[in-house]
């Protein structure tokens, strides 16, 4: 089980999302975020035009701390790391997000653990190497669900197949992975995709 800090432009979007999420049901992954990252991930939402307002837009963000209600790590724990990380950082404004991870590693919530991931796709603004030093691992998404399906290729099939059983659209596998890819998550969709018509997996 691995902690994981999803930035909000991973969590943009949906399939990755959903994935991430269902990893996490699947004892794999165990996601966390904080009101910030929600917070731009809704903006996100509306400005793109995915969702049609503020407020459907806030419905979401209530059904992502249902889904998994451990998952949000509380600020001022997080803001007790700001000092901590910055000096390892390239942007200001990511500052929160690799404080979230170092909350996690600092805190009581998984006391045996000495790495969390940071997953990003704006990389470019996490000193790695520095954050790697404080035992935040900072992966770009598709790498880092690449990196699960290689580790265990059932269990992240498992995980995308009851992803899809959830959808009203029932999209066939294909589909859904083609969604996965749009995301950004080309190689993970790829080696799920191959997998899956070699029938080592079922999706």
């Amino acid at each position: 089980m691995i902690p994981v800090v999803a930035d909000a432009d991973t969590l943009f979007g949906a399939t990755t999302r959903g994935l991430l999420i269902h990893l996490d049901y699947q004892g794999l992954i165990r996601l966390h975020w904080i009101p910030l990252i929600l917070d731009e991930l809704s903006r996100a939402l509306v400005d793109s035009g995915r969702k049609p307002d503020a407020e459907s837009a806030r419905r979401h963000e209530q059904l992502m701390r249902a889904a998994l209600p451990q998952a949000e790590i509380p600020t001022p724990q997080v803001q007790a790391q700001f000092a901590r990380v910055a000096q390892a950082m390239r942007s200001a404004k990511d500052v929160h997000v690799a404080a979230c991870a170092a909350a996690i590693l600092a805190g009581d919530f998984y006391q045996s653990t000495q790495v969390v991931s940071l997953v990003t796709k704006n990389i470019r603004d996490f000193g790695v190497r520095k954050l790697a030093s404080q035992g935040i691992e900072v992966q770009r998404p598709d790498a880092f669900l690449l990196e699960q399906f290689q580790q265990d290729p059932p269990a992240v099939a498992s995980a995308f197949a009851a992803l899809r059983a959830t959808l009203r659209s029932a999209p066939e596998p294909e589909r859904l992975l083609e969604r996965l890819a749009a995301d950004g998550q080309s190689l993970a969709a790829a080696a799920l995709h191959d997998a899956w018509r070699q029938g080592a997996v079922r999706l």
